[in-house]
């Protein structure tokens, strides 16, 4: 597991993981891996090879040009209703980590800068990408929709 970060007691951050990894997160604990990668961007079933591994496994598929404020929804959604404690994983890290840091954003009502800052502060920057800062300035600045 040493592509994966420890974001909290219950969540791990990583890029995607090898049978070895998977197999080391059920050691350690965690129950339920959460893929943020889009069908198609992995040679295996990502699915698969989670459930082979005895971890529960959530597909939130996410196209990075093609951000969408329901993403962070399903993200909520997913860790709200399956045991924890989480993996969530893309490619690098990089799209787990910007809807992590969104949902926190909405919940404590940070400003894009405080977003940027709390990404940073666990090993990305998300101002890198200019669709993930423009995605970030947009959720910040826009209030939750009532329920």
């Amino acid at each position: 597991m040493a592509n994966f970060k420890r974001i909290s007691d219950g969540i791990f951050i990583g890029s995607q993981p090898a049978q070895q990894d998977l197999n080391e997160a059920k050691q350690v604990g965690i129950q339920t891996v959460i893929d943020l990668r889009m069908p198609g961007e992995s040679n295996t079933s990502n699915e698969e090879t989670t459930s082979s591994s005895g971890l529960g496994y959530v597909n939130i598929p996410v196209n990075k040009t093609a951000l969408a404020a329901r993403q962070i929804d399903e993200l909520e959604h997913a860790m709200a209703h399956t045991p924890g404690p989480h993996l969530l994983h893309c490619a690098t890290g990089a799209r787990a980590a910007l809807l992590l840091m969104l949902s926190h954003a909405r919940q404590k009502k940070w400003t894009p800068e405080r977003t940027f800052d709390e990404a940073r502060s666990i090993g990305f920057n998300l101002e890198d990408s200019d669709n993930f800062a423009a995605f970030i300035r947009r959720v910040c600045q826009t209030p939750p929709a009532a329920n």
